[in-house]
This record gives structure tokens, sequence and C-alpha cells, in this order.
């Protein structure tokens, strides 16, 4: 089955005992990983235990199909539930996948990582499709969960983040909870004995992360800016940024410039309209989110975003090279920032 976010927290803590198999799957590689070692912790204390942990490839299951069977048939040595991992790659091994699941040999709990996978793939729907699997989709942080994040990590360091930082943070993190993760672990050391953290010290620490190269993008479309947002696009895929998390990260853009739109249309200033978007406009782009609300009035907006959501369902559906559509839908953008 396919399982509701706000579920996914509980069970990867405390998984039901009749869950035979989970996949855990999206384009948010940290936030895979990090999942996954949730769930595993749940079984098991040592990961690395080799009488209760197996890892297999995609290639020993294609070399034998029957060795996926066996291994979650197989009986731990020294009591406990077995855990066996399966990290997919490119390759179709629905069919080893489907035999297990069909007529489920063991007691072990099979855990599958992947990345992106469409709502056609084969290997998503045997798991959605079965009663005792459980797919769990992993995309980018929205606010609310990289604040939860900011929250944990901080706090259980006993620090606080002035409310500018705060901001500058849930702008910066949120592309791969990995990277977050890692980058507010590097603000904790840096903080040292401090309780609050500034918005200098966020600036100074933060690295110029995923984040930053989705904000980048979306500014050099909406500036009309081609050759910076080509070495942007390039950079990000370089790093592995998913192509709808950069179209996804192009439309909030859009949307802040549509809201902050329309607070002006009802008597506000832009610098009003900019203070009263949540989170504000980050000092470091003000002027640029200026620049940028002269020209992409309310009906223009309203355009863009229909265009980049139309680009979303097409890099679902198509069958086309996600990042040829991800780059044709900002270039577009870009080349009407300079039309009238």
């Amino acid at each position: 089955m396919k399982l509701p976010a706000r579920q996914v927290a509980g069970f990867l803590r405390a998984p039901e005992p009749d869950t035979r198999a989970v996949l855990i799957y999206g384009s948010d590689r940290g936030l895979v990983r990090e999942r996954v070692t949730t769930l595993a912790a749940s079984i098991t204390d040592d990961p690395s235990d080799p009488f209760r942990v197996s890892e297999l490839t995609p290639e020993e299951v294609r070399a034998d199909p029957a060795r996926l069977g066996d291994e979650v048939a197989a009986q731990s040595m020294t009591g406990g539930r077995r855990l066996v991992f399966l990290r997919l790659d490119n390759s179709d091994i629905s069919k080893p996948l489907a035999l297990v699941l069909e007529d489920y040999p063991g007691d072990s709990l099979l855990i599958v990582e992947a990345g992106e996978l469409s709502s056609r793939s084969a290997v998503r729907k045997l798991f959605e499709a079965d009663r005792e699997a459980v797919a769990i989709a992993c995309y980018a942080d929205d606010e609310r969960a990289i604040d939860g994040l900011i929250s944990d990590v901080l706090g259980a360091a006993g620090i606080t983040a002035a409310p500018d930082a705060r901001n500058y943070l849930l702008k910066q993190l949120g592309s791969d909870r990995m990277v977050s993760r890692r980058e507010l672990e590097k603000l904790v050391l840096y903080a040292g004995e401090k309780q609050t953290v500034s918005l200098e010290d966020v600036v100074q620490i933060v690295g110029d992360n995923g984040a930053l190269s989705l904000e980048e993008i979306a500014f050099a479309a909406a500036d009309g800016n081609g050759d910076q947002l080509e070495r942007q696009l390039a950079r990000a895929f370089r790093e592995g940024l998913s192509p709808i998390a950069v179209l996804r990260a192009a439309l909030r853009h859009y949307q802040r410039l549509h809201m902050a739109a329309g607070f002006m249309a009802g008597g506000k200033s832009s610098d009003q309209a900019m203070k009263q978007l949540r989170p504000p406009v980050l000092f470091l782009f003000a002027d640029r989110f200026r620049r940028q609300l002269q020209s992409w009035k309310p009906r223009r907006s309203r355009s863009a975003m229909a265009l980049l959501g139309e680009a979303e369902r097409d890099c679902k559906s198509t069958g086309i090279p996600d990042r040829a559509v991800c780059h044709r839908a900002l270039m577009r953008l870009s080349m009407a920032a300079h039309s009238k």
C-alpha cells in the first residue's frame, strides 16, 4: 500500500508486524537514506550484523533470481528478525520482486531503496498494490518539514536561531535531507557555547548547497538571464538535483511573485509586500525580487505557474527526458522575462 505522509514517521519507528516489504524511494536521496536507516534501526541495533542483515544488488538478483527469495526465507542464527536490503538501479527486476511478494517465504523484512520512480514504475505498482508491502515516497522537504528538522537538530544541542536566521535557514535548506542535516550540524559546531545563532552566523556557515542552486535557478529564469540559467542548471544536474525539484522551486518563486503582486494591488509598497511574504524575501535576493515584481505582473506570473505545472506533468507522463523538459520550460520563462 501507499503510506500517507502523516503516518510515515510512526511507521518507520515501529512498523506493523505483518509488513513484509517496504519500498522507500524518491528524488530526495538524503531523505531516502535517512528513512531506510530509521526503519532498519527499528529491527536491529547493528545493521552490519551478518547473521541478521543481508544486502543484495540488482546485478546479483538478475544473475540468480531465486537468490532474493532465499535471502528473505533465511532464518537468523542469533534470534530476532532479519533484514534484507536491496538498492535498485535503472534496471527492471520487478519479476523476481513480484514472485517474492506473491508468496512471501519468510519473516525477514525486505527494504528496497530507490531513486525517483514514476507512477508507471512496475516496482512501485507492486508495492502499492500489495497488502503486506508499503511504499514510502521521499520528496524535497516542504517548509514545515524543514522547520521541524531545524528544531530537532538545534534543539538537541540547546540552541535556538534568531528569527531572521531561521527564515534564512528555511530558504536555504530542503533540497536534500542529508545535506540539510549536515549543514545544521556544522552550524551547531560553529555555535560552540552560544545559545542563539544569528543571521550572520548562518550566512557564514551554511554552505552553497543544492537549495541555493535552486534559488539561483529560479531567480535567473525570472531575471531573464539565460546565460546564468544555463550555468546554474548544468551545475544542479551535475550535483544530482532532480528536474522535478528544480521545477517546483521555480514554481514556488513565481507563486511568491504572484502573491507579492497581489499585496501591491491592495495598496502595499514593494518592500511592504516582500516583508508580508512568509518567509520574507531574504536580503541577499531583495533587490532582484523587487525588480522582478515590475516584470512579472499577476497575469504573467499565472501563465508562468501554469507552464511549470505542465512541465512537471510532462516529466512524469510523456517519456521525454525530464532534464530536457525542465530546461525547455525554464528557458521559455527566461525569454518571456524580456517581453512586454
